[in-house]
């Protein structure tokens, strides 16, 4: 999906500017179809390939179709630091379902400096201001930077123990999931 409004929501967090540990001005903004080219960039350029679960796919051809469906399918937000998508977070915003699943990723030199958190605490408004109960994700369980990121925006675990693991965020919905204010 290109923008909030394809899905008839209102998303006020957007746009914003954060800057990172480094001292380095990020611009978060909501995906746009002109920006494609540059999220592929990011994630030809990202490494490793594969690792979060299988994601984001190492086949180039696999990879570009993945992210079509993501900019078709899901709420996209982009990370820019001088004009390079430098982050990406998506939250699945299907018709009829108030549990969206979310993913993020980080470009390498760009991790560890507060840039997945912002994105995170973005998509946690995003979400509630779309209506939504709950978020989940899939973890690779070695990868604990990323847990101790969605540990501090509210993820719990929702599994035991495996390679993958779930984790979920209990939100407090601002507006109910056909975009009508609650109460």
């Amino acid at each position: 999906m290109n923008g909030a409004g394809e899905k008839g929501l209102s998303i006020t967090c957007l746009p914003l500017w954060i800057k990172d540990k480094g001292g380095r001005l990020i611009h978060v903004r909501a995906y746009e179809a002109p920006d494609f080219e540059a999220l592929c960039k990011m994630y030809d350029d990202y490494e490793p390939k594969g690792l979060e679960c299988g994601l984001p796919p190492p086949d180039e051809k696999v990879r570009h179709e993945w992210l079509r469906h993501l900019v078709s399918e899901f709420f996209n937000v982009l990370a820019f630091y001088k004009g390079q998508v430098i982050g990406h977070a998506a939250l699945d915003f299907p018709d009829s379902c108030l549990c969206p699943e979310y993913l993020i990723f980080i470009q390498k030199g760009f991790r560890n400096m507060g840039i997945g958190s912002a994105l995170s605490q973005t998509i946690k408004k995003v979400a509630e201001e779309g209506g939504c109960e709950k978020i989940v994700l899939t973890v690779r369980t070695a990868n604990r930077r990323a847990i101790k990121v969605f540990e501090k925006v509210g993820f719990a675990f929702c599994n035991g123990i495996a390679p993958c693991r779930d984790m979920a965020l209990e939100l407090r919905p601002i507006i109910t999931h056909r975009g009508k204010p609650k109460g």
